[in-house]
């Protein structure tokens, strides 16, 4: 049995056909345009973060360079101001003349070689009052050493108590030569009794008024003739402004 299709269907087929192309057309032209879209406003938001990022990278290098600037400032003004003290505390020290007076002393003690490095001028070793004497026009700082004192027989002159008291004849000899050496020496003069025990002369009153340290090892003898550097030099600059 044969189907006849009249001509308003197959008219109205073909308009269909055509509608759906255009419509197809349309989705295809608007997902391209879309598509597009999209690219530029991923191009734009890539340009936009990237510029961004090279921004935050020069603001946090730029950080970074002055946070750094700062503490290697900082850490050079520390030194810079430690170097100063310590050349300021060096210059004093160069400019320092030491005696050294061991009574009766036949060799130089190892203290005096310790005190000949340390930074003075070169210190001079006496073995008698009168050498002292001699040497004491423009001396800053006197160490009488009694610990290496001996006596012609090789024996220490100063003995001490078992509480680390002079006896009271080395006591008494010690007070003499510091009398002696005060009586030579102007006010001015630092005077360092280097001796392991306890002098009790150095206690009255009348050392007030004078520049007396006491000194019972190595370490100490040298860091008081530093000390004794400094109060040579403090009063020497008092009495140029006085």
């Amino acid at each position: 049995m044969a189907v006849n299709m009249s001509p308003s269907s197959g008219q109205a087929a073909q308009a269909e056909s055509e509608v759906l192309a255009k419509q197809l057309e349309f989705v295809l032209k608007m997902n391209s345009a879309f598509l597009g879209f999209l690219g530029i406003i991923g191009a734009l938001l890539t340009w936009f973060f990237k510029n961004n990022l090279e921004d935050a990278k020069k603001v946090a290098s730029q950080m970074v360079r002055e946070g750094l600037d700062q503490h290697i400032q900082e850490r050079v003004q520390e030194e810079f101001r430690y170097w100063e003290m310590s050349a300021r505390t060096e210059r004093v020290v160069g400019q320092t003349l030491v005696n050294y007076y061991l009574p009766d002393g036949i060799e130089e003690p190892r203290e005096f070689f310790l005190v000949k490095q340390r930074g003075f001028r070169p210190p001079i070793f006496c073995s008698r009052l009168e050498e002292v004497r001699r040497a004491s026009d423009d001396v800053d700082v006197v160490i009488l050493d009694v610990q290496n004192w001996k006596d012609p027989a090789g024996h220490r002159v100063v003995q001490l108590t078992d509480r680390g008291w002079l006896v009271p004849e080395s006591e008494a000899l010690v007070k003499e030569q510091i009398d002696l050496l005060r009586s030579m020496l102007s006010d001015a003069v630092v005077l360092v009794v280097y001796v392991r025990g306890i002098v009790a002369y150095l206690n009255d009153a009348k050392f007030e008024r004078f520049y007396v340290l006491p000194a019972n090892n190595q370490v100490t003898l040298l860091g008081h003739a530093v000390n004794g550097a400094y109060v040579a030099y403090a009063d020497r600059i008092a009495s140029q402004r006085s």
